[in-house]
């Protein structure tokens, strides 16, 4: 047995099966700990639900594997995760000390005299570093497996943090679009999202609005900081300034996100948009000021020795400058005179505080208060609002920050640096037309960037393990992300039968969202006609793509086909758009007739079809025994596998000299004619020493 032991423990396994082991681990110590997990109290719940309470404890394979070099294996890991996430902060701190100094750089620009120039040596420079340094992260990320864990790991643990706080995932088109909306608000450009409907318009018009603010104070606080900072500290290093500027701009930034997890209301309201929501009956007044008649009958406010006072103050005044007068009269007159003086001054200071009647009152509305304090405004389905209405915001529009703007009812008021316009609305098609809306002036859309915002890119082409870049499909990254836990890790049935159903669900909803934005040929379905290919009502957007995610709930109680049908397809209320779903549902895989499903293809104007018809047996599900994948294994799947590179630095660290080397043939042709040549000339040699020695050669 020691034997046995002794010789397993100095066996030396190749990098890949390091890796195997501790990625299955990973996974062990993760069923591990939810068993465990499920034993503990819940604080927050009474003795009679912690003392009742029962869980599903799985049996689990353990996981046993002795060896030193796995046990080497995991320090260097560790040590090498550090090293690399120290690494990647300092370049993405570098990165953010740049942008903040171009950033101020171009304000300066902007308030000097001469802003009409954008551009100078200073910016240039900036913006060439700040391009060097995403060169150098993108190849730190490139040359190490880890390094590129590391960074996707904190995406991920981003894509988690934000699907909780019910906040757009920040896949790359989400995040590309922010960014322009953002840089075209920085310019003093007002932005028109357009887009389909559940693609999630107004959520990032809001999420941007709100990100935009925090920006201009994040800035304005480390400008401000970072000067104070300097007068104490004049004879600094670069590398202090660093260092004071990272955590000065984490601090600031952990402030704004514990605001927006935990905020006041006060709070809250400082960074939050101003927001109206579009009609046809939207007014000029309910945009700027609207004017109300009030009935103002109360006393002013002030208190009542203030006014005593005030009339006392008035009388002795009144009594003092008619002192001659009064004396030529009798003092039982004077004091007649005095008390009608008293009455009169009384009846004039109630009538002057209080009201006999309406009056007429102005009451700021939101994109006059968003002008005026300098807030971002985000006008949802702005092309549902008359056109005439609108053109009263052209000259708000034109106007740059810090400039005057003419606004009618009020007459010229100055643009707050931080105001920013944003208008949504949804886009219609030949097929597709949104009841309300109106096409913009030319005249009107050109005062605008306009932004066309709709679903997430996904390939509709092959399976999940077809997939050369994972990373581009990015409606697939957002439902793996709805069913993550907090630390990244996924808990779900049969594993690589669950992600391929996922995977197809992605492919569904994007076929959906292709044919309802009238783009027929990027369905993938060639062989319809242009007239069959439209759904009119419904679409898989993301809102219903989570609301299927929800039913299945980790297969708990049913699989991904009745959620699909419970959540999504049940619903829909327009029979042909129900039919051709059903359609597509088939060619992706769903609703097979092995587990009882009988889906018939309609005819165009048929009714719709319902459960009875679609099933040939009761349904009955058995729920697969629920497997743990670590991060690890979600970062492959999301993000795709890294390509396998043979670490020099930890072979060295193993005390491994590249024991998995492989050689072709060529080369080992090579090299046995190395190894003949030196068995040649070890004969030859053996013959010479013979020789030499008074030896016969003979033989």
């Amino acid at each position: 047995m020691t034997n046995s032991y002794e010789n397993h423990n100095s066996y030396i396994p190749s990098i890949k099966e390091l890796r195997a082991n501790y990625r299955k681990e990973k996974r062990y110590l993760l069923e591990k700990e939810q068993n465990i997990s499920m034993k503990k109290e819940v604080k927050k719940e009474g003795s009679f639900f912690n003392y009742f309470r029962e869980s599903e404890i799985e049996d689990i394979e353990k996981f046993d594997y002795e060896n030193k070099y796995y046990n080497k294996y995991k320090e260097y890991i560790q040590n090498e995760y550090e090293t690399k996430e120290a690494e990647i902060a300092r370049i993405k701190n570098c990165i953010a000390y740049e942008k903040f100094f171009l950033e101020w750089e171009r304000r300066v620009i902007f308030e000097s005299e001469d802003s009409s120039i954008r551009s100078n040596p200073a910016t240039r420079y900036r913006v060439d570093k700040i391009k060097k340094l995403e060169i150098e992260l993108e190849e730190t990320i490139s040359k190490s497996n880890i390094a590129k864990i590391v960074f996707n790991k904190e995406k991920l643990l981003s894509d988690i943090e934000n699907q909780k706080n019910k906040k757009l995932v920040n896949v790359d088109y989400v995040s590309n679009a922010k960014g322009k909306i953002k840089e075209s608000l920085r310019k003093g450009v007002p932005v028109n999202i357009i887009g389909h409907l559940g693609s999630g318009k107004t959520a990032l018009a809001t999420e941007a609005a709100v990100e935009f603010t925090i920006e201009n104070k994040i800035q304005d606080f480390l400008e401000n900081k970072m000067q104070e900072w300097y007068f104490d500290n004049e004879n600094t290093s670069f590398e202090e300034v660093l260092e004071v500027f990272q955590k000065n701009n984490e601090d600031i930034r952990n402030h704004y996100k514990n605001i927006l997890i935990n905020g006041s209301k006060e709070d809250l309201e400082k960074i939050q948009p101003l927001f109206i929501s579009g009609s046809h009956n939207l007014t000029y007044e309910d945009m700027f000021i609207e004017k109300t008649l009030i009935l103002n009958s109360n006393f002013s406010s002030e208190d009542f020795e203030y006014y005593l006072n005030y009339l006392s103050e008035n009388f002795f005044g009144w009594i003092e400058n008619h002192q001659k007068e009064l004396e030529s009269v009798p003092i039982k007159e004077q004091f007649q005179i005095k008390m009608q003086i008293w009455k009169s001054l009384s009846d004039l200071l109630v009538a002057k505080n209080s009201a006999f009647g309406t009056e007429i009152k102005k009451i700021e509305k939101e994109i006059l208060i968003a002008v005026k304090e300098g807030r971002p405004v985000i006008v949802d389905e702005l092309n549902a609002i008359a056109m005439q209405n609108l053109i009263a915001l052209n000259d708000i529009l034109q106007k740059n920050i810090g400039s005057l703007a003419y606004i009618t009812g009020v007459g010229p008021v100055r643009i707050k640096r931080g105001f920013a316009f944003i208008g949504t609305g949804n886009l219609s098609t030949r097929l597709v037309s949104y009841e309300g809306t109106n096409e913009l002036n030319p005249a009107f859309k050109s005062r605008f960037m306009t932004i066309e915002y709709n679903y997430l890119p996904q390939s509709l082409i092959g399976s999940l393990s077809d997939q050369d870049d994972n990373s581009k499909n990015e409606l697939f990254r957002i439902i793996i992300t709805r069913l993550l836990d907090d630390n990244g890790n996924l808990y779900i049935p049969n594993p690589q039968k669950t992600l391929d159903e996922l995977f197809r669900f992605a492919q569904l909803s994007r076929v959906t969202q292709n044919v309802f934005m009238g783009k027929w040929k990027d369905a993938g379905d060639e062989q319809s006609t242009f007239d069959e290919l439209e759904l009119k009502e419904s679409v898989l957007s993301i809102r219903n793509i989570l609301h299927v995610l929800d039913d299945w709930n980790l297969g708990e109680e049913k699989n991904i086909d009745l959620a699909l049908w419970d959540s999504f397809i049940s619903s829909i209320t327009y029979p042909d758009d129900q039919s051709y779903i059903l359609s597509q549902c088939l060619r992706f895989g769903f609703f097979s007739e092995s587990e009882g499903w009988s889906i018939k293809t309609k005819s165009i104007g048929e009714a719709s079809t319902t459960f009875d018809e679609v099933r040939t047996r009761p349904y009955k599900y058995v729920r697969p025994r629920i497997e743990a994948l670590s991060y690890l294994d979600v970062i492959d799947i999301i993000f795709g596998k890294s390509k396998f590179h043979e670490d020099e630095k930890l072979l060295e660290f193993l005390g491994i000299e590249g024991e998995d080397k492989t050689i072709t043939v060529d080369q080992l042709q090579s090299l046995d004619q190395e190894i003949n040549h030196l068995e040649y000339s070890k004969d030859i040699m053996d013959y010479l020493d013979k020789g030499r020695n008074g030896e016969s050669n003979e033989g």
